[in-house]
């Protein structure tokens, strides 16, 4: 009896050693492989941002298409501050009551507001909806995955536990150089 169920683990052992951890292993590195896509695909789109001044529909939608092509769901998060510097006064009228010092203001556009001018709901709109920075305004992009890739779903299964969905996880973002329209 002993002899069968010694028999059944080391069945159950070398099933694991020659199966499921090599295929967990090529998962993993796939994961990592679409890590990198992403971190490559958000660079170019980024710099290419930051570069012209300005967001097409068609660098977006290429963009997500790119993103697409790993077999991962993701939810893109765009920010874009926008600086500006105020002068401090103590009366606002009387321009000779400076004081030397200016305010740095932050205006902060999130990816709802970018959406809705890049890619507005009425169909009354022209193709040419971009939406515009300035020189110095800062512009970023987050990527996380929303679905459970197949790498974590094997882990899950190996570890009998729940792990976290966001395996891939990129932000990159920077200064606009240049206004390009």
């Amino acid at each position: 009896m002993s002899d069968t169920i010694s028999k059944i683990i080391a069945l159950i052992i070398s099933l694991m050693l020659f199966f499921i951890f090599p295929i967990e292993n090529m998962l993993t590195r796939q994961d990592d492989i679409a890590k990198v896509v992403v971190l490559n695909e958000t660079c170019e789109f980024v710099d290419s941002v930051r570069n012209l001044g300005y967001i097409t529909p068609i660098m977006y939608k290429q963009y997500c298409q790119a993103l697409s092509m790993t077999g991962n769901v993701y939810k893109v998060s765009m920010e874009h501050k926008h600086t500006t510097i105020d002068p401090v006064y103590l009366d606002p009228v009387d321009k000779t009551s400076f004081q030397h010092d200016y305010n740095k203001n932050y205006d902060i556009t999130y990816t709802k507001d970018i959406l809705s001018t890049l890619l507005p709901d009425s169909l009354s709109h022209s193709g040419d909806n971009y939406y515009f920075l300035s020189k110095g305004d800062i512009f970023s992009v987050q990527v996380i995955n929303t679905n459970k890739t197949a790498a974590t779903k094997v882990q899950q299964m190996l570890l009998m536990s729940d792990l976290p969905v966001n395996r891939i996880v990129v932000t990159y973002g920077g200064m606009v150089r240049d206004e390009d329209y």
